[in-house]
This record gives structure tokens, sequence and C-alpha cells, in this order.
């Protein structure tokens, strides 16, 4: 449904203005305001709702939803509103997908950042080799709050609120049938407050039937891969997998391997 993600992108334009003033009030949170670019009349830079096209965020072809935290990197950067970028959110489905065709961060390489990578592999796991490649172009990708920040602590908790109010609109609207998501943990061991599992685990109530520690002996954080069904509202009956911090974890095969018993157990 190409016209109800357009009209989630303006509410997503509607979140910045929401950052803005936000910004002011908290002194832990950066000068967000000089680094918007423009108003409501000029395209924002530091935006970037979706990681797929326009068209896969249509429920009758929705399978499977991949969610982050939000964009990470530096809002000046202007990299969301190029024309590259524009056109690839007009593609039809399946023929774009950022975790596949951007060049992020350090690497030089089309598809190599090591979030790409992690999201690759994390697909390879759960599908036959033939086949991946696929389900990820078809998935309905994007994050709970679609502000680019450096850190995610650079969101203030009211920005978050209505971020995570954002972000359920779409997944309401899709009801996909697999939910992928990245989950952060704090220090304490206990999921952060600005983390897509404990926000889905407390909306829909999750009943998790998978859990597994992947934390590695140099990892300074908890790690673990979760599995589970959705059992109260919109999403009841969908299957939510719960990964730590793809950017961290990329190359942790404790993890796939983890997310291999958990796909041997289904």
């Amino acid at each position: 449904m190409t016209d109800f993600a357009r009209k989630m992108q303006r509410k997503a334009n509607d979140l910045a203005l929401l950052m803005e003033t936000e910004s002011r009030r908290h002194r832990g949170v950066p000068n967000w305001n000089s680094r918007v670019p423009g108003r409501d009349d000029v395209t924002r830079t530091n935006i970037k709702p979706f990681y797929s096209p326009y068209a896969n965020f249509d429920p009758e072809f929705c399978d499977t939803a991949v969610i982050g935290v939000n964009p990470g990197g530096n809002p000046r950067q202007p990299d969301t509103t190029d024309a590259t970028y524009l056109t690839n959110l007009d593609k039809p489905r399946g023929k774009y997908n950022a975790y596949l065709d951007e060049t992020w961060e350090r690497a030089e390489v089309v598809g190599e950042a090591g979030l790409q990578q992690g999201v690759q592999t994390v697909f390879q796991t759960l599908y036959a080799p033939d086949e991946w490649d696929d389900h990820l172009r078809y998935a309905a990708s994007l994050n709970v709050c679609p502000l680019r920040t450096c850190r995610a602590t650079h969101i203030p908790i009211e920005v978050w609120k209505a971020s995570v109010e954002w972000c359920l609109e779409v997944l309401e609207f899709l009801q996909p049938k697999r939910l992928i998501c990245f989950a952060v943990f704090a220090k304490s061991g206990k999921p952060a407050r600005r983390s897509p599992w404990h926000t889905f685990n407390h909306q829909f109530q999750i009943e998790r039937k998978f859990c597994a520690n992947v934390k590695r002996p140099n990892d300074k954080l908890p790690a673990f891969v979760y599995g589970g069904g959705a059992s109260n509202g919109a999403l009841a009956g969908c299957e939510v997998i719960g990964t730590p911090h793809l950017s961290y974890h990329h190359g942790n095969p404790l993890m796939f391997n983890a997310l291999r018993d958990y796909v041997g157990l289904g």
C-alpha cells in the first residue's frame, strides 16, 4: 500500500519537529535543531523511515518484517534524501533493500557493513540457500524510530514513545507472520528501554518459547536470542525473533548456531 507508506513517512517528518522541541529540554541530547537543514517545506536529511520500497508495506503480501532501533550515523549526512534513496522507495516490491543495496559506514562495498552482514546472515540462517535473498528483499524493513542519531540514547523518551506509536501503527497495519527485531540490552542484563523486543513484549505479550545466551567471553553486554509468539493485539499469532544488536554481533557464531537450533525446533 504505497499511500499508507507515504502517509507514515509524513508522520515521521512530524516526529522530527517533536525531536527539535525535546532536544532543547534535555541537556543530554545533542542540539538537534542545528542538524535539521530544512523546515516542513524542505526534505530533511536525518529521517529514514523505510529500508525497503513503499510497495513492500502491503498487508496482502507482507510475510516478514525486519525492525531495528533507529538509523544510526551522523544526522548531518544527507544520504537519506538523495535521488537514489528516494528513487529506491518508489521501486516495485522486492527491488530494493538497504541491507543489500546500500553502502554504509566505512565499508566501500555494497552490502558489507557490519549490520548489513548481520541481517543477511540471519536470513541465510532462517531460510534455505536459494530463498533467503528473496525473503529479505520482500520483507517490510524499518526501525522503531525513523530519526537518525549517532546513538539511541540521543532519542528523548517522549520522542521514543511517539516513535513506538508510529511503528506500531505500521505493524498493526501490516500484521506480518514473522517479526525479526534487534534486542538491545542494558548493562544490567534487562532489556533496554529503547529496545524493539522490550517494546513488543510489553505491547503484544510475547510467549517466549526459545532463549539462548550467546554472550562471548570478551563481550561487555549480555546477548540473547529469543523466539516466541505474540499472544495479544493485532499481531496475535505473529512469530517474533529477537537478536542482539547486529552491528556488534554480525560475526558471532554463537548467535547463528542458536538461530539454527531455533529453526530446528520448528
